[in-house]
């Protein structure tokens, strides 16, 4: 077996491990924030309504000085 050989199948077997690891690695909480989850989007709509209600605010101020 040459040189390039030898390289590729190291190669192909720490990819190999690598993906092994990464699979492993992962959680149950990493697809946790989906945005058609229910929490998330009653959240979002909670922060828009705060940042909306911000900026209103402010041009609100701004306007009256």
């Amino acid at each position: 077996m040459n040189d390039s050989q030898k390289e590729l199948e190291i190669n192909k077997k720490n990819r190999e491990d690598y993906e092994k690891l990464m699979k492993e690695s992962s959680t149950n909480l990493d697809g946790y924030w989906d945005k058609n989850n229910t929490f998330v989007k009653l959240l979002l709509l909670i922060l828009g309504i705060i940042i909306v209600v911000g900026v209103i605010f402010f041009l609100y101020q701004y306007s009256n000085i």
